[in-house]
């Protein structure tokens, strides 16, 4: 019984890094729930507890005004809350300190779409492909099923 437990633990300790890679950001996150806002705000991604996320990623970008993965996982973190237009002011920020952070301008295409702006959907997706990101064709796809405005 024992041994089931550590091996359950050990594969759960695999597959959290993995998931918060698969949110969005290229940087996983730290495999505990100590450290800084922003490791502590992808552990709370992980585990779809957005207002807590989206609390810590404030935190985060506090202590860290210039951290663009900050300020993108603030935006992922609210836009999964219902709140793109308070996303898409986080993804403006992510991308006035890196322009061609590619996770921001996918999500920031997201959110656009979640206010059916499409053409501005379309501006971030040419932004991408410009960009030679694989993140295009994901941004695509969702432009694609939105419906239309």
């Amino acid at each position: 019984m024992n041994r089931r437990r550590i091996a359950c633990t050990l594969v759960l300790a695999l597959l959290l890094p993995a998931a918060a890679f698969a949110a969005g950001d290229p940087t996983p996150p730290a495999p505990r729930l100590t450290g800084s806002p922003y490791d502590r705000g992808r552990n709370e991604v992980n585990m779809g507890n957005w207002e807590r996320a989206a609390e810590l990623f404030r935190q985060a970008v506090q202590a860290d005004p210039k951290r663009h993965q900050a300020y993108n996982m603030l935006g992922y973190a609210l836009r999964k809350l219902g709140k793109p237009k308070e996303a898409l002011e986080a993804y403006n920020r992510a991308l006035a300190l890196k322009p061609d952070y590619a996770p921001a301008l996918e999500y920031r295409g997201v959110a656009h779409l979640a206010l059916k702006d499409r053409k501005a959907a379309l501006a971030d997706y040419q932004a991408l492909v410009k960009l030679g990101s694989p993140l295009a064709q994901d941004l695509k796809q969702e432009i694609d099923s939105a419906p239309a405005n």
